[in-house]
């Protein structure tokens, strides 16, 4: 599958490197996602608002992601670009993130993710971190993940299968709930930080989930770059 964001994964790379990339624990599962519809609703607050990113198949996103297990038995989970619109599996991607701006460079960021396998089965968790400006072309979001959760529903059938292929076990030796970190990079509105409404610009990012929350360090651009090497090949 080819990585459609590895430009904007390139620019986050370049722009804001010097952000620490090391855990303590093993990292048990990844997440990538590419070209999602990223939306800004401001409300009346003109500091507040709600940011989401979901799956879609339009002319100009066509969204893509893929799900990794990499402790045994290690397995990927792939979804082909435009997935969404498949009539024939129940495949999906999702978050949504509460955004509190505190400067003109500086916003926070509170939410939850889904993703959603061919037969209904979920990864969940909820998000919390920090957004920022990435020169004038990019909002870029570090963070931490909680709560994370593979979940068996649908079939009940005990893996999670790709929409285009591959599938791995969702049950771990490791006690649930799962922590983990999350590197996510949008296509900016062209001006200001979270200062007016936008709609349907391409998001893309990365999550690393781990078993142990005492080990847990932002792995942001690091697991960025691994993801994105992962899905290219």
């Amino acid at each position: 599958m080819t990585n459609r964001f590895s430009v904007s994964a390139a620019v986050l790379v370049a722009l804001v490197g010097g952000v620490a990339a090391s855990a303590n624990a093993e990292v048990i599962a990844t997440m990538t996602y590419d070209d999602l519809a990223g939306s800004y609703v401001q409300s009346s607050n003109p500091n507040v608002g709600t940011f989401t990113a979901v799956a879609v198949n339009t002319a100009a996103l066509q969204s893509s992601y893929e799900a990794s297990r990499l402790i045994a038995a290690a397995g990927d989970a792939s979804f082909e670009a435009g997935f969404v619109s498949n009539p024939f599996n129940a495949a999906d991607f999702t978050m949504s993130i509460a955004v509190t701006r505190i400067s003109g460079s500086l916003a926070t960021g509170v939410g939850s993710f889904t993703a959603t396998d061919r037969d209904g089965d979920t990864i969940t968790g909820t998000i919390s971190g920090n957004w920022v400006p990435v020169g004038s072309l990019f909002i870029a979001f570090n963070g931490n993940l909680s709560g994370v959760s593979f979940n068996d529903n649908g079939a009940a059938d005990g893996t999670f299968d790709g929409s285009e292929g591959g599938d791995f076990a969702l049950a771990f030796n490791a006690a649930q709930p799962f922590v983990g970190s999350m590197t996510q990079l949008i296509t900016s509105q062209g001006s200001g930080f979270f200062t007016r409404s936008f709609s349907d610009k391409a998001t893309g990012g990365a999550m690393q989930i781990i078993p142990s929350p005492g080990s847990m360090a932002l792995i942001g651009l690091g697991g960025l770059m691994v993801a994105g090497r992962r899905r290219s090949r």
